[in-house]
């Protein structure tokens, strides 16, 4: 069960007085009447099925919806889909879509059939390995069959290789967003950001001299992890937790600690075989992407913790030239920044080296920095704040 955790001042954490504790902050005295949501990561276009950085995770969790949602102790909650229920078999569910969910995109035409269509689309279904078909009944029903029956919806549909846009008239309402990336996000705060999401503890140590915001803590969402292709000869360069947690308190500016399990890359064993790399690498490197100043200190110390005579190197990529090097499994390794969660575990690895080895390091979270007066904000599943309707 995930909850919010608490940190050292000047960071907070708050529980409304109904004791829900996926509610970060509630109803204010006196409410802003616009509120700006500063961006402070890239955000791409092309991730809006599988949001990578903050930012986008915050954007797109406000301007698209899911069938499902679920909070942050995992309850399942309604999205675009308002009912459902099961046959007897357990295999096969039906979704009721919400009377008014033509209302909820910008194509005021929009029906379970253009749902459905944009799932295959995509190949949203094949790729969740949980569900085999999805069919249109009639223009607000979808009947969902799995692979495998089970009691409870599947919570697979919360994914968001499954949201659909939303209309402006159904996001949140006053809610703004504007791009701050590449800017000092001390000066985002400063010209009026109402509402941002940091990793920066420099940024907690500004913000504690600022009265008019607050700081709290978010649900660890991040694990960073050394991947190693099957071919490469094993770096042995932790040896458990003691390790790990000196990596988290020594190596990375971050609010960190030593990795935990659950690791849900343990149940992609039985997920189809990844991409078959190179027999041998080619290169000594131990690779991370640009930007990312945790990958970075861990990639170096690993650099330095395995001596000159390895002639290991640590090398900076832009996040699409990662990616595909990584596909290659043509480095020594690769430092890479996992969700401590997903949904859907097969797709998640699917651009994995076949057979790669995964060592887990730390985990990282995210710290909300809240302008007094901000409206009501929840927590999803992943740790992902939400703007709650007013």
């Amino acid at each position: 069960m995930l909850v919010l955790g608490c940190a050292p001042k000047p960071t907070q954490s708050y529980v409304a007085p109904d004791q829900n504790p996926c509610l970060l902050i509630a109803n204010p005295a006196t409410p802003l009447d616009t509120v700006t949501v500063a961006l402070l990561d890239p955000v791409s276009r092309d991730h809006f099925l599988a949001p990578v950085t903050d930012s986008e995770l915050l954007l797109y969790r406000m301007t698209f919806d899911t069938p499902l949602r679920l909070d942050c102790r995992g309850r399942v909650l309604p999205g675009l889909a308002e009912a459902w229920d099961k046959d007897a078999t357990g295999r096969t569910w039906t979704l009721t879509l919400k009377d008014d969910v033509r209302r909820y995109h910008p194509d005021s035409s929009m029906t379970a059939h253009d749902v459905v269509g944009a799932w295959s689309e995509r190949k949203a279904v094949e790729g969740s390995m949980a569900l085999e078909s999805a069919v249109a009944l009639d223009d607000r029903r979808i009947s969902i069959t799995l692979i495998a029956p089970q009691d409870s919806v599947p919570r697979v549909l919360a994914d968001p290789s499954f949201s659909l846009v939303i209309s402006a008239a159904q996001r949140p309402r006053g809610v703004r967003f504007k791009s701050e990336e590449g800017g000092d996000p001390r000066d985002a705060l400063d010209r009026g950001a109402d509402l941002a999401i940091t990793r920066d503890p420099a940024i907690l140590e500004y913000v504690a001299r600022r009265p008019e915001f607050r700081a709290f803590a978010l649900p660890w969402s991040r694990t960073y992890a050394m991947l190693q292709p099957a071919s490469a000869e094993p770096l042995e360069l932790t040896r458990g937790d003691a390790d790990r947690g000196s990596l988290a308190r020594d190596v990375v500016r971050a609010d960190a600690r030593a990795a935990e399990p659950p690791f849900w890359w343990t149940e992609v064993s039985t997920c189809p075989a990844g991409l078959t790399s190179r027999s041998t690498p080619v290169s000594s490197r131990v690779v991370y992407i640009q930007g990312d100043e945790v990958a970075r200190g861990l990639a170096e110390r690993f650099v330095a913790l395995a001596g000159s005579g390895t002639h290991l190197r640590a090398a900076a990529l832009k996040p699409a030239d990662f990616a595909a090097q990584l596909r290659t499994g043509a480095d020594r390794a690769y430092v890479v920044a996992l969700p401590r969660q997903t949904l859907a575990p097969c797709r998640q690895s699917t651009a994995w080296p076949a057979g790669a080895r995964i060592e887990p390091l730390i985990d990282t979270r995210a710290h909300a920095i809240v302008r007094g007066g901000a409206p009501p904000l929840t927590v999803d599943w992943d740790g992902t704040v939400r703007v709650a309707p007013r």
